[in-house]
């Protein structure tokens, strides 16, 4: 049944203005119904997230971030309390041995070798998150880190859940261009 101010007798412009007023107020419902609604909630954040891929988007297209490369795995931890942990792991680490005390002896150049390549090939920090879910903007404030010199610093970015996915979003330029780089997380 029509509301009767919607009826002929109301003119045109105003029956469509009124029908545009009870959509918009109508609007913020039907997201909350939807489930998967566009506004990312603190409470989308919480659980255990593994790394599907990083990418960077800039001027020459859309690829793999050079500092990781394709076939980059990870795994994201935000706890209810405000902890976080980040582990992420470039695809081709080689395999060193493990130490059996600290600090180690050093090796042969070969064992020197390997295990730079696969420290730079491993990222990783621990600390406190804060999401202000006005601006979909999460916070990171590093308590320990692989790299020490990260210790103490805030690392902010963009964070939309898509479906089981969080997809981190930092804004950045490269020689003058702007360039996006990718973080995308599914949930386990």
């Amino acid at each position: 049944m029509i509301p009767t101010v919607f009826r002929t007798s109301t003119p045109f412009a105003l029956r469509t203005l009124l029908a545009t007023a009870c959509l918009l107020l109508l609007l913020p419902f039907a997201e909350a119904q939807a489930g998967d609604g566009m506004r990312t909630t603190r409470a989308d954040l919480i659980g255990v997230w593994r790394l599907l891929r990083i990418e960077r988007e800039g001027p020459d297209g859309v690829g793999p971030d050079a500092f990781y490369g394709p076939g980059t795995r990870g795994l994201l931890v935000y706890d209810a309390s405000g902890a976080i942990s980040v582990q992420i792991s470039g695809e081709k680490r080689p395999a060193v041995a493990v130490p059996h005390a600290r600090p180690v002896a050093p090796g042969s150049a070969a064992e020197i070798a390997a295990e730079r390549a696969a420290f730079h090939s491993y990222y990783a920090y621990t600390g406190t998150w804060h999401f202000d879910e006005s601006s979909s903007v999460c916070t990171h404030r590093v308590e320990v880190a692989l790299l020490s010199v990260e210790e103490g610093m805030d690392y902010t970015q963009e964070v939309h859940r898509e479906g089981d996915t969080l997809v981190f979003i930092r804004r950045g330029t490269q020689d003058g261009a702007p360039v996006i780089y990718r973080k995308v997380w599914q949930k386990i």
